[in-house]
């Protein structure tokens, strides 16, 4: 009987065990992190100053101090303060009384140690006021380095149909 409960408090340590392997991994960590990006950038209709000021920090704390931005449709290719990116954000958003955005078919690759690569598909939805809505779907690539424990987008290169 002993030997059965040793067995069956094995297996369940093992599968435990596997599972904190997957779920901490470094993939599902970037994946889990973009998710959390694309509901920090959306903006809902009757948002506060302070629930923007809280989403915005959420996006500077996954953003490199300097990240490099490409948009090869407009020939753009320049690299942006943290700061400077936040307040492009927040212009952005206060054109538009709602904003969606949601990244999807995320393809997470770690070629090299501490740096990622992602291909994602990005949905957005946005509406100015008294006006429909406006879905637009594109690709986009963004390269995360590993600081300090932390993933921080250091590139991006997405559509220029995600900036107009």
């Amino acid at each position: 009987m002993t030997k059965k409960i040793t067995a069956l408090v094995l297996v369940l340590c093992l599968a435990l065990g596997g599972w904190l392997a997957f779920y901490f991994s470094a993939k599902q960590v970037i994946r889990r992190q973009l998710v959390d990006l694309g509901q920090a950038l959306s903006k809902e209709e009757m948002e506060t100053s302070l629930q923007m000021a809280v989403k915005m920090g959420r996006v500077k704390k996954m953003v490199a101090a300097r990240c490099q931005v490409l948009i090869p449709e407009r020939g753009y290719d320049q690299a942006l303060e943290q700061d400077l990116i936040i307040h492009y954000l927040l212009y952005y958003r206060r054109h538009y009384a709602v904003v969606s955005v949601a990244l999807a078919d995320l393809d997470v690759a770690i070629p090299v140690k501490n740096e990622a690569r992602v291909q994602a598909t990005v949905h957005l939805q946005r509406q100015q006021v008294n006006q429909e809505m406006v879905a637009e779907v594109a690709p986009a690539t963004l390269v995360l380095h590993k600081e300090e424990k932390e993933w921080l987008i250091n590139r991006v290169t997405m559509a220029e149909a995600l900036v107009e």
